[in-house]
Order: C-alpha cells, then structure tokens, then sequence
C-alpha cells in the first residue's frame, strides 16, 4: 500500500523525467525544453472517493492485524491501541532517581531521630542495627585495651605491694574551671581546696585523671595543678569511649579491680557504663565562688572506705539513696556520713550509761583520757628530767586504797567492785580505740 505523499513523489518524478530535457554546459550548446504535458485529472465522484477509501481502510487493517498476529502482541493490546489512539509517553528517568534515593534516605533519617520509630524497629528485627554498631564499635572503643600499666610493672613500687583502691578524677568543672576572653584567652581557675585534696588522697589513692579533652589542652593544665606529682596517671579523650556525642569513661579498662574504683565527676552521662562507681559533685562552673567547700567535705568519707578496706564500692555507694531511690551527690553523701558518725557517738554514749557503768561515773566522760599527763600533775617525789613515759597509773588512775581488800572480798561489796572495775577498763579500752 503506497500513501498519498509516495503518490505524489512517484508522479512528480516521472514528470521531470518525461518533460525535462537537460544539456551540458561544456558542450556550449543552448538548451532546449519543451513544455510539460500535463494529463487531465479524472474527474471522480464522491461516491468512488468513498469507495477507495473504504477499500484503503480494509487493505490498513489487515496489514495491520498481521504484523500483530506475526509479532506476537495481544488482539487486546491493538485494541486499546487502537481505541486510544495514542501513544504512551516515556517516564522521566529523575522521577526513579529521586524515588530510589529520597525513600531511603527519608526512613533511614526517621530511624535514628526516632528508636522506637518503625524503621528502627523493623533494623532491629532483621538485625541490621547490630551490623551496623558492630561495625562502628572499633570506632567508639578506647584506643588500647589496657589504658593503665600493671600495678607490679609500674616503677618504684614494691613487687609484693597490693595495689590500693584506685580514685578517678574528672578535670573540667570538677577539679579546674576553665574560662575564655578575647583579651586573655583560656584561663582556668582551681577548686578551693583541690591542693590539699590530692595531698591526702594521695595517701591513700591511686590517682587517675580522666578527662574528655584533648591531650594537647589538657596535659599543660594537669601540669601546674599538680607540680609535687600526686597524680600517678592522666588519661585523655583518646582513651574515652565515644557514643551519641557522649565522650563516657570505660571504668572495665583501667587495668585495676573494678571493685576498688571511685569516680569523681560532675556529669553523670560520663559514667554511664558504669554508673554505680559515680560519686557525683557539683560543677564548679563559677570561678569568683570561693566557698565552694565539696572536696573538703567528701575527703572522711573517701578516708573511711581506704582505711576500711571496702572492697565492692558499688554496693558501698548503692546505701546512700534518697528515699525516691535517686542517688545523693557528693554534699548530700558527706551530710549523711557525718550524721551516721554522729549517731554512733551517740549510741556508745547511751551503751556506757546503761547497768552498773553509771555508778562508777563513767557516764559522765564525753571523750577519753588523755595518753600522757603533765610531769606537774604527778606524784611529788617521781624524778622527770626531759620527757617521762607514763605509767599504768597515769593512764588507768589510782587504784582504791582498799582495792585488795575488795577483791579479796567474797561477799557482794567485792563482787560490785570487781564489776566496776571490769566496766571501767572496757570503756577505757573504748574510748582508746575510738580516738
């Protein structure tokens, strides 16, 4: 089937080719051409035009329905394409882009803005939240396993030596306030009381500084907050371990009994793997507060579980609670402590006054004797030339002009004797070893 347009150029070219005559122009000859003879048009009526294009129409169709039969396309397909009549526009390929992209990176945002979110949940039971923290955790860990040396390898300590209780200390707003001007820069003021603090906890610490800072910061200031060198290690942000913007102190890596550790800071996210360790303190962020008395205040109590030998300092720690189970910061623990020593004052009072002990007029004695009397209170006739070291009647007291007659006594006046004298002792020997 030819078209109209291939019709038109068929005529159109056998035209030119019998009406045209073309020359040379190397020949120089003129050229000659003859007019164009133009054959009538048939005159047709519009009931043959219907007819041929009825007739074109059918010749369409079937051409048509065979190369669908031949090319395998559905009879239905044709049929819509031919209801239609048009054809389907390409998608555009951003829109895929966009989609394949956006999609994810919309979940995947609402996902760590929000764990309790569907795509969190769904992460987690496909267990792709543990993939992925798995793979960060090399990231998030202390740069080294042991952040402390061995407690035998260290220097000038004893082989045989057990280690003591090991003290952390955090140095921002705990033991320095640092503060920054555009006229003098970085300044850093000291806690009232922190020299005096590290001199007595040395004594019975092992003491670490810990801190989130870089070490270029950090290590100029340790170092005029502690010329005399009571501070035994200092530990940086490199030794931290990092998670949701938090820098936390890994406790279960300082080489030390983790039983024996305290730690010292004003902020409790920092202590967050190991919370019942945290002895916590007010920051010190206002450098002109120089009443600030907190170091002073805790030093009995850290004293009390060195020299007592407490050996699960969490569970020490976990006694002192406020009564909705919030634990108490460092001032509130120092308060209950002194109330606790002072309830036991009072109870050895009232257990010295009860039974006979009130007769022998040992209820009336607040604190012990003396250990060594004047040389101007003894006896006339005793020789002193420089310091005399007393004796077993400067320290007990003059026994009773009749005390062998009373103790030889069977009856009931030598047994009440006896008996006071045994109380005596005992509260002596009580009051010796409570001072």
């Amino acid at each position: 089937m030819i078209s109209t347009m291939g019709r038109v150029a068929l005529r159109r070219s056998k035209y030119l080719k019998n009406n045209c005559n073309f020359s040379s122009k190397g020949s120089g000859s003129t050229t000659t051409t003859t007019k164009a003879q133009v054959p009538k048009r048939k005159i047709v009526s519009p009931a043959e035009r219907e007819a041929l294009r009825a007739a074109r129409r059918d010749q369409g169709t079937q051409a048509l329905a065979q190369a669908q039969a031949g090319s395998g396309i559905s009879t239905a397909a044709a049929a819509a394409s031919k209801t239609t009549g048009k054809s389907s526009t390409p998608v555009d390929p951003r829109l895929f882009w966009g989609l394949g992209l956006g999609v994810p990176t919309i979940l995947l945002g609402w996902g760590i803005a929000d764990e309790d979110s569907p795509p969190a949940n769904f992460a987690r039971m496909i267990r792709l939240t543990d993939v992925i923290d798995n793979a960060a955790l090399d990231f998030k860990k202390p740069s080294r396993e042991s952040l402390l040396p061995d407690w035998g390898m260290m220097p000038n300590v004893p082989k045989n030596m057990e280690p003591p209780h090991t003290l952390v200390l955090d140095l921002e707003n705990t033991l320095v306030n640092s503060t920054w001007d555009r006229k003098h820069g970085w300044r850093f003021a000291k806690r009232p009381g922190v020299d005096k603090f590290l001199s007595e906890m040395a004594q019975y610490y092992e003491i670490v500084i810990y801190s989130p800072s870089h070490e270029g910061v950090a290590e100029p200031v340790i170092t005029l907050l502690d010329p005399k060198g009571f501070i035994m290690h200092r530990l940086y942000r490199d030794a931290c371990f990092y998670d949701k913007g938090i820098y936390m102190k890994d406790l279960s890596s300082l080489n030390r009994n983790l039983n024996k550790i305290i730690l010292l800071d004003d902020d409790e996210n920092s202590a967050s793997l190991n919370p019942g360790h945290l002895v916590r303190v007010k920051p010190y962020d206002d450098p002109k507060d120089r009443q600030d008395n907190t170091l002073e205040r805790i030093t009995p109590f850290l004293i009390e579980i060195a020299k007592e030998g407490h050996n699960n300092i969490p569970q020490t720690l976990d006694q002192f609670r406020h009564a909705d189970g919030t634990r108490m910061d460092a001032d509130e623990i120092a308060n209950d402590h002194e109330r606790r020593v002072m309830d036991m004052r009072s109870n050895k009072m009232r257990r010295a006054k009860r039974g006979l002990g009130s007769f022998s007029g040992m209820s009336t004695m607040e604190l012990p004797a003396p250990e060594m009397t004047a040389v101007s209170a003894r006896a006339k006739g005793q020789r002193s030339s420089g310091a005399v070291a007393p004796t077993a009647k400067d320290l007990v007291g003059a026994a009773p002009a009749d005390a062998q007659t009373a103790s030889n006594s069977k009856g009931i006046a030598g047994w009440l004797q006896r008996r006071s004298q045994e109380q005596q002792e005992e509260q002596m020997r009580k009051n010796e070893y409570w001072t």
